[in-house]
């Protein structure tokens, strides 16, 4: 940027800083004012215009009223009324006015005064006048040619124009305010023939005048004539002039500027209206037409509307004044004509603000028309509140569609005959910007183009993949006359579709062989095809019937087709990848879910862990098996949902790496209890059998495991049990003579010295038969005939009778919870002996005493007794072993290891499960399920007691 454009720029920037200051001043000014608006006729003041609730009206003055004096000060003019009210004002006196009322005198008192702030027009205008200073600026700085003679007008034109619309005098009547009434007053003057000035040179120079340069200058004149009028009014010689005098020629040499402005304005709209008519150059007269629109809406009604009525002496409404709206069509329509270079599509943006602006002042006007004829509104500020709320609700259901309408008739007046296409191509811009869906695409893309070219029929064709020259209907419109989805082209017609922009019927008169193959596409109902190609591939056809008035394609219905080739192929290709990239998606997202599905549905806890160790699956059964759900686990390393004790048995230091099994391996559970597992982990591979990952299977066997327990403690028994049965046998026979000749002997030698002797024999020899019977007793079957019904509650509660002597003897505590439960399938005798021998280890594992516990309860269809000691305990390693015949703790003579033996076989008679749980040092507890139901499960042809 150069000195001289920082020269020109710095006045401009004073002219800103005014312009603040005179808007500043404009906003705080405040004017007292009696709400009246007076006319000057022969009978004096004149009320004209009353507004409700001002301080006139709520003094009574009505319209038609003439107005005398004003505390006792006769008023002859509208200064007189002025001069009195500040007076009274800054006094604080109170106001009375003299009133001729329908013929009577009449002293109405004005109890206040009101402020009258500026009119919000005046900021709109201010608004378009900065607007234009900084269009101004903006195509001066940025114009390769500055000073250039059309880029110096404009800049000029810009500076009044701003000057015009942003200085107004406030009341204030000091020298800054004198500052702005002569700005105003300059720019008001100069504008007109300046804009004229600048149309006879600009876009050419006129001919007639090029020889009289200092001719044109005369255009300032009346201009200067009425400034120099403004000055003489304002001498001090003046002062000695009457007010009414004074006033008459001020309200003249108002109408004269008005009439000054509005002439100049139409007489440079007329140059220009016959400029752009005469214009040969094409883009001069695009330029030239914006800019008669422009000045014809900013500046025609706005001399129609308001400087014709003033002129002649009304008081132009409120719709008259909203036409100083269109002027900021003004500046926008000039920045476009003298830039060379496009600082914005003010042609577009025209067109824009236009349907925007009418719109504005279309619903602006009804709302003044209705607030101005309806005297309902106008009663009080309760109905003006309604009105507004009414205005905002009605602008807002109105404008839009007012906007559309507005907006559809300014491009069918701008773009006449080619609108319909226009249109067209807008609304396939706009579906192939927003639609991804092939078939919703094609579905919107040929009801479009059918209705633009009004089409009988129309279809896109895809080429069919496992075909040669095929293509398959992938969408219609129109019904075509084929049912067949595939059309099979000639080869040479094929290759001649893939070079050519299109195809029709009347296309192919010189090559008459391609003209009968195309003929052979009339059957389906095609007369024109548009190949549709992605760089030069061809993705696909658009095939085309005859128009509706059975007539074929003109050159202008190709031309929209052309134009719009391209995109359209580039979409479809775009959406049929898109429909393809959906389609794998959701194969994907299935086979995902199917995956997801069996591991899912697996008996197994399964984990997948990623290479960095983070759990990227977790089934329901490890849910289930740790308490942690699978999105507490998800992105978590395995350490820290499992725990460093349960991670170390999985990965020994020993065997991090590989494929491992590791078998029975017991983990402590959420709950407190302990599971069994075999756990595998093999590395997870991707289709180049590359690892990625870890998978972890958890199988839980710790059902397994017992079962495999109670099996083998069951073939132990059955082993046992044959040979106690054959032992016992054996035995039998001999220990019966011994027992025999051991008692004829202590009936000869009762006084002998060795009776005693034989005492002990027979003693030992009893003892012996109570093995060998409880040998007999452990491999025998039980008699089918022994099973009844039995109150377990009634029988546990016999043999706490039985050994509560030996409760209390050695300080033990019995703690019963016997619940009510029905009679069971069972044998009362080796239940009790079950119970007893059970109880008997209870108590023994107390000696220095503790607490017996014995409960009953039903569970589901099972009948569960628990009996818990707090004694010794069992340790762990013997915990496989207690049902083990002839297995014991006990010191030797104190027990034969058979009592939990046969108990357990006792409990398997019955269908049901004995388990045991200990603790070294904390007790154990003996838990006994029968089945409920036994009898049902048992043969037919037992007795029943």
């Amino acid at each position: 940027m150069n000195k001289k454009i920082y020269l020109a720029i710095l006045p401009i920037l004073g002219l800103l800083l005014l312009g603040g200051i005179n808007i500043y001043k404009k906003i705080t000014w405040k004017e007292p004012t009696d709400g009246v608006t007076w006319k000057e006729r022969a009978q004096g003041l004149v009320a004209v215009k009353v507004e409700v609730d001002s301080p006139a009206y709520l003094a009574g003055i009505k319209k038609g009223d003439i107005l005398y004096s004003i505390n006792n000060n006769p008023v002859e003019n509208i200064i007189d009324i002025a001069k009195n009210l500040w007076v009274a004002e800054s006094s604080d006196q109170k106001v009375i006015y003299e009133i001729i009322h329908e013929g009577d005198q009449i002293f109405p008192p004005l109890n206040y005064l009101s402020k009258k702030g500026t009119n919000i027009i005046y900021f709109f205008l201010a608004l378009i006048g900065l607007t234009t200073l900084i269009i101004g600026l903006i195509v001066f700085i940025n114009s390769k040619k500055p000073f250039s003679l059309p880029h110096i007008f404009f800049l000029l034109i810009s500076i009044v124009f701003y000057s015009f619309q942003i200085f107004s005098p406030t009341g204030y009547l000091n020298t800054l305010d004198s500052t702005f009434y002569w700005l105003d007053k300059i720019a008001f003057l100069v504008f007109p023939p300046l804009l004229l000035h600048f149309f006879i040179i600009f876009p050419k120079r006129k001919k007639n005048l090029k020889n009289k340069l200092s001719s044109i200058y005369i255009l300032y004149f009346p201009g200067m004539i009425l400034f120099l009028a403004k000055i003489f009014i304002h001498l001090p010689n003046a002062l000695n002039l009457k007010d009414p005098f004074i006033l008459r020629f001020n309200q003249t040499s108002e109408k004269l500027e008005l009439f000054h402005f509005g002439l100049f304005s139409i007489i440079t709209f007329v140059v220009l209206f016959h400029d752009t008519i005469k214009c040969s150059n094409l883009i001069a007269k695009k330029q030239l037409k914006w800019i008669v629109y422009g000045l014809g809406f900013g500046i025609i009604p706005f001399v129609f509307f308001y400087i014709i009525p003033f002129i002649m002496g009304h008081v132009p409404s409120k719709a008259a004044e909203l036409t100083v709206i269109f002027q900021a069509l003004i500046p926008l329509t000039f920045a476009y004509s003298i830039s060379k270079y496009k600082l914005m599509d003010v042609e577009v943006l025209l067109k824009k603000a236009i349907p925007l602006i009418s719109s504005y002042v279309v619903i602006a006007i009804f709302y003044f028309i209705v607030s101005s004829q309806t005297k309902i509104f106008s009663e009080n500020r309760l109905n003006a509140i309604i009105l507004g709320i009414l205005a905002i609700v009605l602008g807002a259901t109105l404008f839009s569609p007012l906007k559309k309408l507005i907006q559809a008739l300014l491009d069918r007046a701008i773009y006449k005959r080619s609108y319909k296409y226009r249109k067209t191509l807008l609304s396939i811009s706009q579906e192939l910007s927003q639609e991804r869906n092939l078939q919703n695409l094609s579905e919107s893309l040929l009801e479009l183009i059918a209705n633009a070219l009004s089409l009988k029929y129309i279809a896109f064709l895809l080429p069919d993949e496992d075909k040669e020259n095929t293509f398959y209907i992938l969408k219609s419109r129109g019904g075509l006359p084929t049912k067949n989805p595939h059309i099979s082209f000639d080869s040479q017609l094929y290759q001649h579709l893939k070079k050519t922009d299109f195809l029709s019927a009347y296309s192919l008169t010189e090559k008459k062989s391609l003209q009968t193959k195309f003929k052979e596409l009339s059957s389906f109902g095609f007369f024109h095809l548009m190949p549709l190609k992605v760089e030069d591939k061809l993705i696909g056809c658009l095939g085309m019937g005859k128009k509706a008035d059975n007539t074929f394609l003109n050159s202008e219905d190709w031309e929209l087709l052309r134009t719009i080739s391209s995109p359209v192929a580039l979409a479809l290709e775009n959406a049929y990848l898109y429909n393809q990239a959906n389609i794998r998606a959701l194969e994907l997202g299935r086979l995902k879910e199917y995956s997801e599905n069996i591991i899912e549905s697996l008996t197994v806890g399964v984990a997948v862990l990623d290479q960095r160790g983070k759990i990227t699956g977790w089934n329901r059964v490890l849910e289930e098996t740790f308490s942690k759900k699978k999105e507490e686990a998800i992105e978590k390393s395995l350490i820290d949902v499992l725990g460093q004790k349960i991670f170390q048995l999985l990965f020994p230091p020993d065997t991090q790496e590989g494929l491992r099994l590791l078998s029975e391996i017991a983990i402590g559970m959420p709950d407190g209890g302990k599971k069994i597992f075999d756990i595998a982990k093999t590395p997870l591979l991707d289709n180049k059998l590359n690892p990625y990952g870890t998978i972890i299977v958890f199988e839980d066997i710790t059902e397994k495991i017992s079962l495999q327990q109670q099996l083998l403690t069951s073939e132990k028994l059955a082993s046992i049990g044959l040979l106690s049965a054959g032992v016992a046998h054996e035995i039998n026979t001999p220990l019966t003579g011994i027992s025999s000749y051991v008692q004829i002997l202590q009936k000869k030698l009762s006084k002998s010295p060795h009776s005693q002797i034989l005492k002990k024999i027979d003693t030992q020899t009893e003892k012996v038969a109570r093995i060998v019977k409880n040998l007999l007793n452990f491999s025998r079957s039980p008699s089918k005939s022994s099973f009844y019904k039995v109150d377990l509650r009634e029988s546990l509660r016999t043999i706490i009778s039985l050994i509560d002597y030996k409760l209390k003897d050695m300080n033990i505590n019995l703690d019963l919870n016997l619940s009510h439960i029905r009679p069971i399938w069972a044998q009362e005798d080796r239940l009790q002996q079950v119970f007893i021998n059970i109880i008997i280890n209870a108590i023994d594992a107390m000696p220095t005493g503790g607490t017996l516990k014995i409960g009953l309860s039903q569970v589901d269809n099972l009948a569960v007794i628990k009996i818990e000691d707090t004694g010794r305990g069992i340790k762990v390693q013997h915990l496989p072993q207690i049902f083990d015949p002839f297995f014991t703790t006990k010191g030797i003579g104190k027990g034969t290891g058979l009592g939990l033996s046969i108990s357990y076989a006792i409990i398997k008679e019955h269908e049901g499960q004995l388990t045991v749980e200990s603790e070294k040092g904390k007790g154990s507890l003996f838990i006994v399920s029968i089945p409920m139901d036994l009898d049902k499960t048992k043969k037919k042809g037992r007795s029943i007691r």
